[in-house]
């Protein structure tokens, strides 16, 4: 079904696969906040938000739109809920006129890529991550690696941990509940928020009329990203986990390899026996799957650092301590973090549209019927 106010009007088609995603209800909510607000068209002109409907609708197209070829004809019905050719006109309408807005306010791109995500903060924490990794690997002893590899031992235990409580809660709770989540979404969306606020301040000194819009669009899209916000919170923390260890790897790979540092160990409570029995039930997993030997009880015996040797090269052990950091972290973080990533694609083309909405594209199509006829 569509909808037609002329005789040679294109129409649009209500089962069109047109999908209001997350972006393009972002600049929707945007336009429509200004043009609620700015009532006077100083920020956006009444003339230029009449053309646009004109163009869209199809009684005076314009030579340079940006919106393609419309939908074909079909018959023309009157529907009470808001489909997918009002998607269709909201969605295209307003990047019309955002193309128009920026050439008068640019800063509008910057509120809009800000909503979107702190893409700042996801770079920062990536970095923290991988620069606490590499602080960890210092931290097993002074010119030398110990083999038993503490700081390996505790980033495993919190992620296996971490596994587990994510499993139990994923299974037994539904999402709305997961509260570490929700607390961990709300955390970052009130950051973004914070960067938005900054900018609405520095909007406010230098376009004063825009500055209710931005306010409107502000508020208006929180009330629906906060999934949004959740998950891309969920998926930053997996990449910070991948990152810490990542960080690690790379510490133990300059200490055994450019510093040349000495890898062995030390223990009060554990002998050569018991410690070759950790050694295999740490880097099992990654001997097999590295082709890497673990040396038997009786050479571990000769690398504590009290025995004559004091030691040996560090290289496979290094190397083993980097396979180990990659099963049981770097791998499942990112496999994590990839279903992180599928959730947020598919939220993004699902967004819940305000109800408000179906208000305002009836009000701009019944004054574009009013002009058209």
């Amino acid at each position: 079904m569509a909808r037609c106010w002329h005789s040679k009007c294109s129409v649009w088609i209500l089962e069109a696969q047109v999908v209001m995603h997350e972006r393009a209800l972002r600049t929707v909510l945007l336009i429509q906040a200004i043009e609620e607000t700015d009532q006077d068209g100083e920020v956006l002109p009444l003339a230029d938000r009449v053309q646009a409907t004109r163009a869209i609708v199809g009684d005076s197209p314009l030579e340079d739109s940006p919106l393609g070829e419309s939908p074909p004809p079909v018959d023309a019905q009157v529907q009470a809920s808001l489909s997918s050719a009002d998607e269709w006109f909201l969605a295209r309408r307003a990047e019309m006129l955002l193309a128009n807005l920026r050439t008068r306010s640019p800063g509008v791109d910057r509120v809009l890529a800000v909503a979107a995500g702190a893409t700042w903060l996801d770079r920062a924490t990536l970095t923290v991550a991988f620069a606490a990794g590499v602080v960890l690997a210092t931290l097993d002893g002074d010119r030398r690696i110990n083999i038993l590899a503490l700081p390996l031992i505790g980033l495993i235990a919190w992620n296996v941990l971490t596994y587990v409580a994510l499993i139990t809660t994923t299974l037994h709770v539904q999402p709305h509940q997961m509260r570490p989540m929700r607390w961990l979404g709300s955390l970052y969306a009130r950051w973004v928020r914070a960067r938005v606020e900054a900018l609405l301040g520095h909007s406010t000194r230098f376009n004063a009329p825009l500055a209710p819009g931005l306010r409107r669009f502000t508020a208006d899209w929180w009330d629906i990203a906060q999934p949004l916000f959740s998950v891309r919170a969920r998926r930053l923390l997996h990449l910070a986990a991948a990152f810490v260890a990542l960080g690690l790897i790379a510490g133990f790979y300059v200490r055994g390899f450019a510093l040349r540092y000495p890898a062995g160990w030390q223990s009060t409570l554990l002998g050569p026996e018991s410690t070759h029995a950790l050694l295999i039930a740490l880097y099992g997993p990654a001997s097999a799957l590295s082709g890497i030997a673990i040396p038997s009880a009786q050479e571990i015996a000769a690398l504590r650092w009290t025995s004559p040797t004091g030691g040996a090269e560090a290289g496979e052990w290094v190397r083993l301590i980097a396979w180990t950091a990659t099963v049981y972290i770097v791998v499942p973080r990112l496999l994590a973090a990839l279903v992180s990533t599928m959730e947020l694609w598919r939220l993004s083309r699902r967004l819940a549209i305000p109800a408000a909405l179906s208000g305002y594209v009836r009000t701009l199509l019944a004054r574009a019927h009013t002009e058209i006829t």
